[in-house]
């Protein structure tokens, strides 16, 4: 009898090491510039006026070569995160300044993804930041998935072919540090 359970203790922690190998195997990854996306296929934008804006017939699903510009900033947040609520009103500074910079209005359109949010949550979100620009619902948080990395928030250019080329994970300090770093890369 003694036997048995020295086997079966054996066991179950054999079991638990190879548990906690596979968690830590597939934990997330910080994104990082040089990472691909591929032609990743968003939920379709809350309205015809977001469809718009990207440069979209309609409001459908779309992928980053249907957007009508050569980079896309995509902000990956919460509507319970604090932290992208501190981060709302600066990446609505960062739109207006990019907007109004002759060099840089038509190349980066931004789009936001509510990862784990409703349509119902991510259109209040909108209304109540006062966001310009797309904010989509990604109930099933396939952009996370996509990008292997699931917190909130982080921010990534991308270029056509769905290839990071600048990352900021957390929120923003200053929407003119940030206009600084797009500026280099989207000549």
């Amino acid at each position: 009898m003694k036997r048995k359970s020295r086997w079966l203790a054996l066991g179950c922690c054999l079991s638990l090491v190879i548990m906690v190998a596979a968690v830590s195997l597939a934990a997330d990854v910080e994104p990082k510039v040089g990472q691909s996306v591929g032609n990743f296929k968003f939920p379709a934008p809350l309205d015809d006026a977001d469809a718009k804006y990207l440069g979209l017939a309609k409001a459908a699903a779309f992928t980053l070569k249907e957007v009508k510009s050569p980079y896309v900033l995509v902000e990956q947040f919460n509507t319970t995160c604090p932290h992208c609520l501190v981060q709302a009103p600066i990446m609505n500074q960062l739109f207006d300044k990019v907007e109004q910079d002759a060099a840089l209005k038509g190349k980066i359109k931004f789009v936001a993804l509510g990862q784990g949010n409703d349509g119902n949550a991510v259109k209040m979100w909108k209304a109540f930041q006062k966001i310009k620009f797309p904010v989509i619902a990604d109930p099933q948080s396939s952009w996370g998935d996509a990008v292997n990395f699931h917190p909130y928030p982080v921010s990534l250019l991308l270029d056509k072919s769905g290839k990071v080329v600048w990352v900021h994970i957390g929120s923003f300090e200053n929407a003119d540090e940030v206009l600084k770093e797009l500026k280099k890369i989207a000549k």
